[in-house]
């Protein structure tokens, strides 16, 4: 694999090694929202809220699913309809066809929402790898997105912008098959309601299989980001962490420099850009202060709906 993707897909996340299994077949197992078939499998979304549109949809970051939004809709779901979903081999959802890669996962979720019956246009939220998904789409479907939120996210340059971490390479060597993700800490940052559950999903066996088979694509999905051209003319709220994730030495210093310029950068793709900290949060903002979140959706929303009513970053 990549040492640069390695890097991006392990401590960008701030993650641990931990590998894990489960029995896929438990009764537990029952989504909270819709299975839709795309035609050989199936993709999970769960919508809350119903309020005037646009409606909100919500894309994790590699290893992430669904319910890390919880906090995020129920902070919203009194304004606008808020719609988390699992990328295929994700969550509740099957695993999908090869490659892993953004076009093709923008593609699910551009069939997913029409299955769903989720109309246009939409706001777009992304974390981490999830932000590629969302600034891709809003590049291939621009009549179709009202505003843009990006949680941290990716950067489509970071592969090569950033450098190797000897560390996380030394990692992957010592297991075949493994999965990055949360320790206890974050799973204690889940609502006390669906913790137990968001622990069993994320020790699925096709949650660190799809973990990797993202991973391989990482590079070229950023590719693909850039070689989609300009994002459309459309709110932009940039969400910022405000903590270090990497190491407290120089090369730490170094690639948390390099990540903050890649996220100001990002604020500027768009005339109506603004960048918001997320003061007292690592990378998973959603679930360390889903309040600021939730403000940068609410911005990007009321912009949506009053159109030329005040400029983002003014």
């Amino acid at each position: 694999m990549n040492n640069k993707i390695t890097l991006i897909l392990g401590l960008f996340i701030n993650c641990v090694l931990f590998p894990v299994h489960a029995d896929e077949g438990d009764e537990w197992i029952t989504p909270p929202g819709q299975l839709i078939d795309l035609g050989g499998y199936k993709l999970h979304i769960f919508c809350e809220g119903n309020g005037t549109g646009p409606a909100v949809i919500l894309d994790s970051g590699i290893g992430g699913f669904s319910l890390e939004w919880i906090p995020v809709q129920r902070l919203l779901s009194k304004q606008v309809r808020v719609c988390a979903y699992d990328r295929a081999g994700y969550g509740w959802s099957d695993p999908g066809p090869s490659p892993r890669t953004t076009d093709q996962i923008v593609e699910e979720l551009h069939t997913l929402l029409q299955e769903a019956g989720i109309p246009t246009p939409y706001i777009l939220v992304g974390h981490s790898f999830g932000g590629y998904n969302m600034q891709y789409f809003a590049k291939v479907y621009p009549a179709e997105t009202a505003g843009l939120v990006l949680v941290d996210s990716s950067h489509p340059e970071q592969s090569d912008r950033l450098p190797e971490l000897p560390a996380v390479r030394e990692k992957l060597k010592t297991k075949d098959v493994v999965t990055y993700y949360q320790g206890q800490s974050t799973f204690d940052l889940y609502p006390e309601d669906v913790r137990y559950k968001a622990m069993r999903i994320l020790s699925l066996r096709k949650m660190y299989q799809t973990h990797r088979r993202e991973s391989v694509n990482f590079a070229i999905s950023g590719q693909q980001v850039i070689a989609a051209g300009p994002l459309p003319d459309v709110p932009l709220v940039v969400i910022t962490r405000g903590k270090h994730v990497w190491p407290d030495d120089p090369y730490g210093e170094m690639l948390e420099s390099i990540w903050q310029q890649m996220q100001k950068e990002m604020a500027g793709l768009s005339p109506e850009g603004m960048q918001i900290f997320a003061a007292n949060s690592g990378h998973l903002i959603q679930l360390e202060q889903p309040d600021v979140v939730a403000l940068g959706i609410a911005t990007v929303l009321e912009a949506a709906r009053h159109p030329g009513s005040a400029q983002l970053n003014d």
